[in-house]
């Protein structure tokens, strides 16, 4: 199976990510040996922190990233997390970004660290992609619901046309059991659209690697929603296209096999 990340920090030595060139090479190395054969190159975005020198530093390394990944048989195109902060409109008006592979689809996120069911702020924020003619890929949904998901409010956001992004590493509980449990939630729910790394480092948990991740959801929901995740949606959002819906047949329980006689 190929794969395609749409989410990752590959690019070294400008955040969190990837700390040097050599680090990157091993990564991508080990994510072609995976499967993966696209990714986009999403370094964090920080409105307020990051000016137009520092956006240009950072979109030229995604440049070095793109002729060193061919190298290793990987295709790279450019892309951003923009982290949802008090100055992100002024991001967002200066056009300090990047779309996913220039396409009309945003990768933002909230900070993880605040439970998001606290925040009444968040569709007023969203929406703002929306007036400016953008649709927002909203990062590690399951990350922001501290206390278990809200699918009515998951839902609220798909019903706007937003994207609902899962990471790899939430799936296999390297974010704790709440995150994990919310993310099978929202693959079982059908309220999932895309599966990515959010690949940090070369080596450890937060590696750019999705095989694994993806024979869960094969064994979960089937060969064909995991395609979905894994391949096809995220080759729609790079071709800036219409995403697919996961195709859930819901389990019958005991209760409704009586409710038949």
């Amino acid at each position: 199976m190929k794969f395609i990340d749409i989410h990752n920090h590959f690019a070294w030595d400008i955040d969190d990510g990837m700390e040097s060139r050599e680090q990157a090479e091993i990564a991508l190395k080990k994510a072609y040996a995976d499967g993966v054969r696209v990714i986009v190159s999403t370094p964090h975005f920080i409105p307020g922190k990051q000016d137009k020198n520092d956006v240009a530093f950072m979109n030229q390394r995604i440049e070095e990233l793109k002729v060193l990944a061919k190298q290793y048989g990987i295709e790279v195109y450019s892309g951003s997390e923009i982290f949802l902060d008090d100055d992100f409109l002024d991001m967002l008006d200066q056009e300090l970004f990047n779309t996913l592979a220039g396409s009309g689809y945003a990768l933002c996120e909230f900070d993880v660290r605040k439970d998001i069911e606290k925040n009444e702020e968040a569709e007023n924020v969203l929406y703002e992609f929306e007036v400016r003619n953008m649709i927002p890929v909203i990062a590690h949904v399951e990350r922001y619901f501290h206390k278990g998901l809200n699918l009515n409010r998951v839902q609220e956001w798909i019903d706007n046309g937003y994207v609902i992004q899962i990471n790899r590493t939430s799936l296999l509980g390297m974010h704790g059991e709440t995150a994990k449990k919310n993310a099978w939630k929202l693959i079982h729910s059908g309220m999932a659209h895309v599966v990515a790394s959010d690949a940090h480092r070369a080596d450890g948990n937060r590696v750019c690697k999705l095989s694994d991740a993806y024979e869960m959801v094969v064994k979960e929901v089937g060969k064909e929603n995991a395609d979905i995740l894994f391949y096809r949606n995220p080759l729609h959002l790079i071709q800036n296209e219409e995403i697919e819906d996961l195709h859930i047949v819901k389990k019958k329980s005991f209760f409704d096999i009586f409710k038949r006689r």
